[in-house]
């Protein structure tokens, strides 16, 4: 009879990844980056079958008095959930219901992988549709698939604006351009040192870029992205306001497809998007293919699943837009580990 056993892996699973699809945030260097960014415990739990890793899920405790406590996959970033073999998956679940369940709110899945369906699916799970994501597919004539009116915007853009790799010590220009245009969205940014952790064990590791677009050799706008098996995953996009008129956030996009173009990648993806937003209105341009994006909730101490309402969240963005760019930088990271995201 085969044992069962379920480990928190530590190091030493890369004959895993050979056999198996996975994304960034399954690696040991995603969770070196994190835990050095957050101060959290980053944990891979993996289900071993005669000491055989047969599945893995990431997860972390995010606890917050104000904002209550809850076990993400995976938090810090939009997308989790599992790798390897589908039949172990209900194993994990059960096991972080047993657990977590007494010192925890709710358990979410962002679903990265799609690793559900209708036969493998626990009954503990409810499904809900928050988001959606825009996948550019590189093959065949990527510039030609992107609409009429955002070619001749990038073409504009690159007579203007002049795009390279950031480095390590371009981080400070960078992270000043990042906290003003988030305190321009009244969204909390991250620390500085969330950006030296992505360089030291993402960048380094050539799991991830940053580009840059200058003005006259002022940096305008930037794009951060993951670059792991074959697809390029966007996190972040800034642009200086003042300089809209440019263009500059199309051109560090185009130039990073182009990359991943020329360097045999096949995908781009955009990352989540809620319907109806400014953001949606942005990616569809570029060709994109629109795809579900699901979570999956099992519910503890929560009665309902929490949902995020942008109107109700109004008020404080307003509030947030106004304040000074010191203050956003001392709480912001305090904020976004707390929620998680």
């Amino acid at each position: 009879m085969h044992k069962l056993k379920i480990v928190e892996l530590k190091e030493g699973y890369e004959d895993f990844f050979k056999k198996n699809k996975h994304l960034v945030f399954h690696t040991l260097d995603y969770k070196k980056f994190v835990e050095e960014a957050f101060g959290c415990k980053y944990r891979l739990l993996a289900v071993l079958i005669d000491d055989e890793i047969k599945t893995i899920l990431p997860i972390v405790n995010v606890k917050s008095k104000l904002f209550g406590n809850k076990i993400i996959s995976s938090a810090y970033i939009e997308y989790g959930g599992f790798a390897g073999n589908k039949m172990y998956v209900n194993d994990l679940i059960d096991f972080v219901d047993q657990k977590c369940c007494k010192q925890n709110d709710y358990f979410e899945i962002r679903e990265g992988l799609e690793m559900f369906n209708n036969n493998l699916i626990s009954s503990k799970l409810i499904r809900k549709n928050l988001y959606k994501k825009f996948v550019l597919r590189l093959e065949g004539q990527v510039w030609k698939g992107i609409q009429k009116s955002k070619r001749k915007a990038i073409k504009k853009s690159l007579r203007y604006v002049n795009v390279k790799e950031l480095n390590f010590l371009d981080l400070n220009l960078f992270y000043e351009l990042y906290c003003k245009n988030m305190r321009d969205f009244g969204s909390p940014p991250y620390s500085k040192k969330y950006f030296v952790s992505f360089y030291e064990n993402i960048i380094k590791k050539k799991k991830g870029k940053i580009y840059g677009a200058y003005y006259y050799g002022k940096l305008v706008s930037a794009l951060v992205g993951f670059c792991y098996q074959k697809r390029v995953h966007i996190l972040i996009a800034v642009s200086d306001k003042d300089y809209l008129e440019y263009r500059p956030n199309d051109a560090v996009h185009w130039i990073f497809i182009k990359w991943a173009i020329d360097n045999g990648y096949n995908w781009f993806d955009f990352g989540r998007v809620r319907e109806g937003s400014g953001q949606f209105e942005y990616k569809k341009k570029w060709g994109c293919e629109l795809k579900d994006l699901p979570s999956y909730f099992l519910l503890w101490k929560a009665k309902d699943i929490p949902l995020v309402d942008p109107a109700k969240y109004d008020l404080m963005v307003q509030v947030w837009r106004r304040m000074p760019i010191w203050f956003t930088k001392l709480i912001g990271m305090k904020l976004r580990r707390e929620l998680g995201i």
